[in-house]
């Protein structure tokens, strides 16, 4: 049962929000101008829609972007597998997940713009769509959506639950608040030992480990006449690959390769920002540099003299993996909580990361473990880290043979958290 601390503090979020609407409004027009808010469905961002909902059981289903819509896919499928004539209704918040969406979702799954956290937003959201449940991803705990979808009746799950020591103690400042919260949750299926003893900690009523469902995505795509076309390109240049980078890192690593391409003959660096839409201001940044630099959303060519290729393109993560021994994660440099571990080590590359991994703490220290991948302590060792697994080849490519490994013994979790989600259903 929600204290009357809750209801104080979730109404007082929700009047504030409502006087704030015209502002929020403003705001997403002016996101929308800048490319980060789709221009002709930005109304589903305030619960409005143009499409019907589809007969019989819906599945919700939603993560805040990329990655977590990206290892929803797999259960989809699951689920499918487990089960015919569902149906499935996909939220994200970006353009970028939305677009990738629209390429891979089946067709039984229809993809919308997660509504913005207003009351009138999430109850036209929820009273249009109806979901038989609601399977809420890793840690997009939204109250006004949380609580919503409880009063209107639809069972909720959070699925691969991601809980960070960080997170953890922010939320015990509002015991009262964070135990509702979660309360809302039939199930919470946590991704990881670590994560489950987090969300107990918080009170959760009932929390189970299942496993992480990025463990069972697909190996990224690419094109092969890309692949070629490129490799045609660098030959045999050494080459190492920044990934899914965040403002900061982009002109940091660009210092970096400055000082690199002087130890190793013929460098050649790859920066891929997280956001591709960023790439005019990343060739702004990067003009302070003595670097020669070609941008793929441009069509330039990589040359002999190409020091930096930037890869501000989207869905093309897989073809660079496919491209690089060696592979930096982005995130991980700045507090912004690291990116994803597998991809890089399903395609059998040696990969080092940062000091700031919260995002993916239990997988990342697991891979430690298994000497799978090389976790700085700061980033000032990144430079020599990465000189030495560029000029000892072997060692590169025994890191890289031991994320593979690590991988192919991943992947079952999928089969147990559908049918957890069926047995709700």
């Amino acid at each position: 049962m929600t204290t009357i601390f809750t209801k104080i503090a979730l109404g007082l979020y929700g009047s504030t929000a409502t006087l704030l609407t015209p502002v929020i409004k403003h705001h997403l027009k002016k996101r929308r101008l800048r490319g980060k808010e789709h221009p002709e469905r930005h109304q589903e961002r305030l619960g409005y829609t143009q499409l019907e909902r589809p007969n019989g059981k819906l599945i919700w289903i939603h993560g805040a972007s990329v990655g977590e819509s990206l290892s929803i896919l797999p259960l989809i499928a699951e689920l499918n597998e487990q089960q015919s004539n569902l149906k499935f209704l996909i939220t994200t918040g970006t353009t970028t997940s939305a677009e990738l969406m629209g390429k891979r979702l089946p067709e039984n799954a229809i993809h919308q713009f997660i509504p913005v956290d207003v009351p009138a937003a999430v109850e036209r959201f929820l009273t249009h769509w109806s979901p038989s449940i609601g399977l809420i991803v890793e840690s997009e705990l939204w109250p006004q959506l949380i609580f919503r979808a409880q009063n209107q009746s639809v069972p909720l799950l959070l699925i691969n639950g991601r809980m960070s020591k960080r997170s953890t103690k922010s939320w015990r400042r509002f015991p009262f608040f964070i135990k509702d919260l979660l309360g809302c949750f039939k199930l919470v299926l946590a991704q990881s030992k670590q994560d489950a003893l987090h969300f107990r900690e918080l009170r959760a009523p009932r929390v189970l480990e299942s496993g992480n469902l990025k463990f069972s995505a697909e190996t990224l795509s690419y094109d092969s006449a890309n692949f070629e076309e490129l490799g045609n390109s660098i030959n045999n240049r050494p080459v190492w690959f920044a990934s899914s980078t965040h403002k900061g890192e982009e002109l940091y690593f660009a210092r970096l390769q400055e000082k690199l391409k002087d130890k190793v003959p013929n460098l050649l660096s790859i920066i891929a920002p997280r956001h591709p839409n960023r790439g005019p201001d990343i060739i702004a940044e990067l003009g302070s540099t003595n670097l020669q630099v070609s941008t793929r959303s441009k069509s330039e060519a990589i040359q002999p003299d190409t020091d930096l290729y930037l890869a501000d393109t989207l869905g093309e993560l897989g073809l660079f993996y496919e491209l690089s021994p060696v592979v930096v994660m982005g995130g991980s440099f700045l507090r912004k909580g690291g990116q994803n571990l597998l991809e890089p080590a399903r395609q059998n590359c040696a990969i080092i990361c940062g000091p700031e991994m919260q995002n993916f703490e239990a997988i990342c220290d697991e891979m430690v473990e298994a000497g799978a991948v090389i976790k700085l302590g700061n980033t000032d060792q990144l430079e020599d880290q990465l000189l030495h697994l560029l000029t000892h080849i072997q060692e590169c490519q025994k890191l890289a043979k031991t994320a593979s490994n690590y991988m192919t013994s991943k992947g079952e979790e999928i089969h147990t958290i559908a049918a957890r989600v069926l047995e709700e259903l």
